[in-house]
């Protein structure tokens, strides 16, 4: 749940704003760097990832990726879907 004075990021436009007010837990008011308030839904907005958790996230990454990609099944092993054409 976001709260007032919240840093957040706008997933559209990737431009920073800091929460102003709550209106509901759907919707809050935002200000934008060049002052304008904008009202926006939650799903709109992201919370900052801090320094260390992005450092971490680019070198941990594809770490887990990889140990990922041992336990699945191999091309051959799996069971892939049969594509059907219209005649």
């Amino acid at each position: 749940m976001l709260q007032r004075g919240d840093i957040v990021v706008e997933r559209l436009t990737a431009k920073r704003a800091i929460v102003i007010e709550v209106n509901s837990p759907e919707e809050v008011t935002c200000r934008f760097g060049d002052g304008r308030p904008e009202q926006r839904y939650v799903f709109e907005l992201e919370p900052v990832v801090p320094l260390l958790g992005w450092l971490l996230t680019i070198f941990l990454g594809p770490l887990v990726s990889r140990s990922s990609e041992r336990s699945s099944p191999s091309l051959g092993e799996r069971v892939r879907p049969l594509l059907v054409r219209r005649s």
